[in-house]
């Protein structure tokens, strides 16, 4: 079923998991734009104490900066058709291509920084699934938020200058391969 609105998102139904996705893929100004409206949003989330909120901004931007990384070299993640990939497969794919010593990808995300994503990862769930079971303190779910702060800063950062790494590559390359 497409569903005409100015999102243009198709909602589809693979067995039992229902999804979205997007039908128009967002020009680089539209995603700058987006960027920098999502940033504000979790400045403000923050500030104003709206926790979760940021919780949900900093793991929206840390899954689609993954994405990106892969993309960016032409990398990819087979999945189901219909599905979505994890967070889990693109930090697997990314740590897998970045420790061939001599490839571009190692110069930017070392395995330290994408166990760091992981350990914030599943901190994240682990409060979020305990919310209604248990007393989470306010503090405990602060922490989770300035941790994921800063691995948006470091992750936005670290895809920025890969991305700008792999154009100057692509530029010096003759026919698709590289001289």
């Amino acid at each position: 079923k497409v569903m005409k609105n100015d999102a243009k998102i198709r909602m589809n139904i693979c067995e039992e998991n229902m999804y979205m996705e997007n039908i128009d893929v967002i020009d680089n100004r539209q995603k700058y734009f987006n960027y920098k409206t999502q940033m504000v949003r979790l400045k403000k989330a923050i500030s104003s104490e709206y926790y979760l909120e940021a919780l949900f901004i900093e793991y929206a931007i840390i899954e689609d900066r993954t994405e990106a990384i892969l993309r960016y070299e032409g990398n990819s993640i087979k999945c189901k058709e219909g599905g979505f990939v994890s967070l889990d497969k693109k930090l697997n794919k990314i740590s897998a291509i970045a420790r061939e010593k001599k490839s571009l990808p190692n110069r930017y995300f070392d395995e330290e920084f994408i166990e760091e994503i992981r350990l914030w990862k599943t901190a994240r769930n682990g409060m979020i699934h305990a919310l209604m079971k248990k007393t989470v303190s306010t503090q405990e779910i602060l922490e989770i938020v300035i941790h994921g702060e800063n691995i948006v800063k470091k992750i936005n950062r670290l895809s920025g200058n890969y991305k700008r790494a792999v154009e100057r590559l692509m530029s010096n390359c003759s026919g698709g391969r590289y001289v």
